[in-house]
């Protein structure tokens, strides 16, 4: 699958997730015994997936909240965002 700024996500209801410190994040999958961390960004875009997000929608925001240009951000959040549903920690959406 092409993960693209239309592509809308959704959370993987299945993990467990805890803040840790002011701003990030540990996951835990019960199903893969596997355990994630995110940065202060990813904990950000994890925070906004609380309800469905399309990638463009989560650039508007990142952008609006974090020193970066929109072009980089684009890039950085396809990239982060295609490993979290390879992860199985996001899902796209289906049509």
């Amino acid at each position: 699958m092409s993960v693209g700024l239309d592509t809308t996500l959704n959370r993987n209801d299945e993990l467990l997730h805890a803040s840790v410190g002011a701003e990030e994040c540990v996951m835990m999958s019960i199903e893969a015994g596997s355990y994630y961390g995110l940065n202060a960004v990813g904990s950000r875009i994890w925070e906004l997936l609380e309800s469905p997000k399309t990638v463009g929608q989560l650039c508007r925001q990142i952008c609006e909240e974090f020193e970066v240009d929109a072009q980089t951000c684009e890039a950085a959040v396809v990239t982060f965002v295609d490993d979290l549903i390879k992860n199985r920690i996001v899902h796209a959406a289906e049509s």
